[in-house]
């Protein structure tokens, strides 16, 4: 298989005919990579279709780097080598992109001449009316948090009972998040403040 047969055949030039007998396979493409996939499948023998693939990316790839180096010269650019790693990688990109190019026909090409940078800077200008709606619930939510912190919960009962004698029996307790001295103190100022001075002590 020459070189010129694999470049006409990947650039499309030329279209692979089936086999007598034989049908192309449907949604063959004329040209790329998978052109030359479907050749080396319908004439070189499965034994040699590895070395043969190989072979064949490498004249890609050379008549690709030669053409690029005919296209910097006329330019007026130094030529690269293909020592040159990231001068392979390129290689490498473009010989896809092409063969990629042929699932999309489209009358035209686009292609990239220049790039020119430009600075810039962006500023963005923002109005929200309900902004003073949202900073006031934000605060009052901080003072929320922090005023179960410091603020203690307390519940106080008080149960009349009558005591079979005429009397009335009362019972006092008293409930706190955090049991502290000031809680037994204030609950000793509710029992003498409700029973009196001589009231019976209740358990807290």
């Amino acid at each position: 298989m020459s070189a010129q047969r694999s470049l006409d055949l990947f650039s499309g030039t030329v279209q692979l005919k089936p086999q007598p007998g034989e049908a192309m396979p449907a949604g063959a493409l004329n040209g790329g990579l998978q052109a030359l996939s479907n050749f080396i499948e319908q004439v070189v023998p499965a034994d040699q279709r590895e070395h043969t693939s190989s072979t064949l990316i490498r004249i890609l790839n050379g008549a690709m780097f030669e053409l690029w180096n005919i296209s910097r010269e006329r330019a007026g650019l130094e030529k690269r080598s293909p020592e040159q790693e990231q001068a392979r990688n390129f290689i490498t990109a473009a010989v896809l992109s092409i063969s990629d190019s042929m699932y999309y026909p489209a009358p035209m090409l686009l292609t990239l001449e220049g790039f020119e940078q430009k600075q810039a800077s962006v500023f963005q200008v923002t109005r929200t009316p309900g902004r003073n709606v949202v900073y006031l619930g934000c605060v009052l939510l901080i003072i929320g948090v922090f005023s179960m912190l410091y603020i203690r919960e307390r519940r106080v009962w008080v149960w009349l009972q009558d005591d079979g004698q005429g009397g009335t029996r009362v019972s006092m307790a008293l409930s706190s998040t955090r049991q502290t001295l000031d809680t037994d103190r204030e609950f000793d100022r509710l029992r003498e403040g409700v029973l009196g001075q001589d009231g019976p002590r209740a358990d807290t």
